[in-house]
């Protein structure tokens, strides 16, 4: 664990007004308003089932983390360390993180969607490569604030792909746009 302190402590170590306010959207767009969005996004440009099977998947999947967070009972880094500055507020305890599990599950779909309703390969290419980087920026976001240690960062991810691949196995056919 101290290694994660590091960690964050290096990332932070970048701080200023821009990267304040760049890593707070972020981390906004990766929580409950852009899920959101992207159920509105998915109702009007998919079929309902999908954007339906979306909202269930990524309900079940924050409930699980809900679950995890209280079973675990680890607290965030700038409560362990005083050198940590916390700069969002958060509820719950630091493992694993919502925000991770929330933008992994909405990036899942989102791909999903990219590669059934995009002709060209460059064109797929090029979206499913600002997924992944905006997966990127949320996991900075997460320690740049002062939220996460990078292991809740990795459980998140890690745990949102086993669930949403889990879930869909179960409705395959309702994931067809």
């Amino acid at each position: 664990m101290q290694w994660e302190l590091e960690l964050i402590k290096i990332i932070q170590s970048i701080q200023n007004g821009f990267f304040d306010m760049f890593f707070w959207i972020i981390s906004l767009f990766a929580s409950f308003l852009g899920a959101f969005l992207l159920f509105i996004f998915f109702l009007f440009f998919a079929n309902k089932k999908f954007a339906i099977y979306y909202a269930l998947c990524t309900t079940i999947n924050v409930c699980f983390n809900y679950i995890l967070k209280f079973f675990f009972n680890r607290p965030r880094p700038f409560e362990i360390d005083a050198n940590i500055i916390n700069k969002a507020e958060a509820l719950g305890q630091s493992f694993p993180s919502g925000h991770m599990i929330c933008a992994t599950t909405m990036i899942i779909f989102l791909i999903i969607f990219i590669l059934q309703k995009c002709k060209k390969k460059w064109t797929k290419i090029f979206l499913v490569a600002l997924c992944i980087l905006f997966l990127i920026f949320v996991a900075i976001s997460r320690m740049y604030l002062g939220q996460h240690y990078f292991t809740d960062i990795l459980s998140g991810i890690l745990l949102s792909i086993i669930l949403t691949i889990s879930l869909a196995n179960l409705v395959k056919k309702q994931l067809i746009i």
